[in-house]
């Protein structure tokens, strides 16, 4: 492991969180906040301190840096930042606890977006809204350069599932790769915020509603407290908000090709066709339930995109089943975007492997190949998805057997976990009500690990990954 490269990139990256901070308290001054300008001032100064004291004393790297050191980034870093996150929201808030303070930063990072809360609608200090929108920006900016960047390299979920032409090895240090990465990533966000914001603005939705809302589905989350229960204004803002939804769950699968003008790739996309595929057949599974076409679209792309955003009252207002509701959160979107579940690239592997073993019934000697954006794939590539699934469908049921333990009602159990593990806010909805401490800081570990895409954390149980 060269500690070195790794500690200094994490300095460097507390940096940037301390800065965010920084500007969170500059705000509370203005708004005139006395207890948020204390509490954001007191966050962007610790975390200054601690990262600088670690630029300054980490040594010079010796050696160059591989793939496992920035797994090791990554891993440090969702695990260390909602620590950080969470100090405005003790500090900032009257009688709140370390508990739900951290799941409320975990729960902004990992872009669930769900808050606990006790504040009313009305009386949320505008510098706590404005620190959840920064945390699900860069919740979302840290999630899809991790996916194009450090799951490529080490080719986790099989090798093309998360590749982009934003990916090359170098030949020296591996986060010499990097800037080319986050330069990209940050280019996506920027344009896509700023789009959307633009849109609905011109659709008439109020500034800061239309902020919060930009962000909210660009990096599929939940900004505002109000945002699971809050219906657009008008239909047109409603189909707006639908497009950013599309495109943060899509991520770069859509934004790469975009950006050269290649409009019909972005479209035939497997990624893409898929998505849609599936929003028409759980809109048509909505149908017997009374709920119209239309509202199960809109139904069935905030499940998919696992935000939880209600595009309209009809499918807002409808009695879901719980089998039917954690299927779309299960399955995900990109493995390119910051929406959380499974996500739709390990399925098309799945499924085009399936059907090569079809097509095999009858010649058993026959040697067939399958491919995904253009990669061949072969067994690992299978095997890499498997045991994705298995460790996935392992950390779902622990968590549940653990909420048991905590007295939670089974299915509030099953809706905690795989929202938590998903990324999806909308899902998780009411079923907090009853948690105590040691569930909430539960849910703000399921929430990271999901995250992190769970498999990555098994090597970092092995002495041998931290001495590598």
């Amino acid at each position: 492991m060269n500690y070195s490269s790794v500690v200094r990139v994490l300095g460097l990256l507390m940096l940037i969180l301390a800065g965010c901070a920084a500007s969170a308290a500059l705000l509370a001054w203005a708004m005139g906040e006395t207890q948020q300008i204390i509490s954001f001032g007191a966050t962007a100064l610790g975390i200054s301190v601690f990262a600088s004291s670690v630029l300054l004393l980490a040594p010079k790297p010796s050696r160059r840096a591989r793939p496992s050191d920035a797994l090791a980034v990554v891993l440090l870093w969702w695990f260390l930042s909602p620590v950080a996150a969470a100090m405005p929201f003790v500090f900032g808030v009257a009688n709140n606890s370390v508990a739900v303070a951290l799941f409320e930063a975990a729960s902004c990072l990992t872009t669930t977006g769900h808050s606990i809360l006790g504040f009313s609608e009305a009386s949320w200090p505008i510098s706590l809204l404005y620190w959840r929108g920064i945390l699900h920006l860069l919740g979302t900016y840290a999630a899809v350069v991790m996916a194009a960047g450090v799951f490529a390299a080490i080719n986790l979920g099989g090798p093309g599932v998360h590749r982009t032409v934003l990916f090359t090895v170098p030949d020296a240090s591996y986060f010499d790769a990097m800037p080319r990465i986050c330069a990209g990533v940050g280019l996506m966000l920027g344009i896509s915020v700023s789009f959307i914001l633009l849109l609905l603005l011109m659709a008439g939705v109020p500034p800061v509603r239309a902020l919060a809302d930009a962000v909210s589905v660009i990096s599929t989350g939940l900004v505002l407290p109000d945002a699971e229960t809050f219906l657009p204004p008008n239909p047109v803002a409603s189909f707006i908000l639908a497009v950013g939804l599309a495109i943060g769950a899509l991520g770069l699968a859509v934004w790469l090709p975009l950006r050269i003008g290649a409009v019909r790739s972005a479209i035939t996309d497997p990624e893409t066709v898929v998505f849609l595929l599936l929003m028409l057949i759980f809109a048509a599974a909505t149908l017997p339930l009374g709920v119209s076409m239309m509202n199960g679209l809109g139904w069935s792309l905030s499940s998919l995109s696992t935000s939880g955003i209600p595009l309209s009252a009809g499918a807002r207002d409808a009695e879901i089943p719980l089998t039917l509701a954690v299927l779309p959160a299960l399955i995900g979107g990109s493995a390119l975007s910051a929406a959380g579940g499974i996500k739709i690239a390990r399925f098309i592997v799945l499924g085009q492997r399936a059907g090569q073993e079809f097509r095999q019934l009858g010649y058993r000697r026959s040697i067939l190949s399958f491919r995904f954006r253009d990669r061949e794939l072969d067994e690992r590539s299978v095997i890499g998805v498997w045991v994705y699934f298995i460790v996935y469908a392992g950390a779902v049921f622990s968590v549940i057997a653990v909420l048991a333990f905590l007295n939670v009602p089974f299915e509030e159990s099953i809706r905690l976990s795989i929202g938590a593990l998903t990324s999806s806010g909308g899902l998780i909805g009411q079923a907090t009500d009853n948690l105590g401490p040691v569930g909430q800081i539960l849910l703000s570990i399921a929430m990271v690990l999901g995250r992190v895409e769970i498999l990555t954390v098994l090597p970092a149980l092995s002495l041998s990954f931290w001495r590598g």
